[in-house]
């Protein structure tokens, strides 16, 4: 599983958990499941999080908004609080770079990595549209072990993305990703862990 997780490098990193335990390994093997489906649901994620914020659209390769459990290679755009980027019509966009399945004797995991990405609406469109440069990336991670579950958000490398041709891009980005490096993206992501484990242990009746 070392791979999974891209390495950290340079910039800020940020990590969220959540767990849950289970009566049995057969009951934690079904929630597994579901926590699975939850996490490919992307345009749910908004109605998940348990202080909703960012709003979260799967689409195709040319930015269509599509309704369906997310596929390697997808891209979401991201409609977050605050100023809009002005370049890509306000949002901001990552691409599904890596989707990974493992299965052993001691562990299943599931976890799909994201990539900031130019706007795949404006087609030639070069500059990414995010307010981190495209080596940052987040990293979601179900992992069952036992009658175990994790959930994971791992932020790594995360670099405020200044190096566009537009001006008002820049400084955009400048005061979004600050906000983000001084601690304003942590509530966001472990509010969406939370709601995704809440959702898991209300199906199965459990209290953590």
């Amino acid at each position: 599983m070392k791979n999974i997780i891209p390495e950290q490098k340079e910039g800020k990193h940020l990590d969220c958990f959540e767990s849950l335990e289970f009566p049995s390994e057969a009951i934690a093997s079904l929630a597994y499941d579901l926590a699975i489906d939850n996490l490919r649901k992307v345009n749910h994620w908004y109605e998940l999080a348990q202080l909703p914020a960012t709003v979260f659209q799967l689409t195709t390769g040319y930015g269509t908004p599509i309704d369906r459990l997310l596929e390697l290679h997808d891209y979401i755009r991201l409609d977050i609080p605050g100023p809009g980027l002005p370049s890509s019509d306000g949002y901001d966009w990552v691409n599904v770079v890596n989707l990974i399945s493992e299965k052993t004797e001691d562990y299943r995991v599931f976890a799909i990595t994201l990539k900031p990405c130019p706007d795949p609406s404006h087609p030639g469109e070069k500059n990414t549209a995010h307010f981190f440069e495209g080596i940052s990336s987040s990293t979601f991670l179900i992992e069952q072990r036992r009658n175990s579950i994790l959930f994971q958000y791992a932020g790594r490398n995360e670099i405020i993305n200044v190096d566009n041709e537009n001006m008002s891009d820049n400084i955009r980005n400048y005061l979004v990703g600050l906000a983000a490096k001084m601690g304003a993206s942590y509530p966001q992501w472990k509010s969406l862990l939370k709601g995704m484990a809440d959702a898991v242990a209300k199906e199965f009746n459990i209290q953590y």
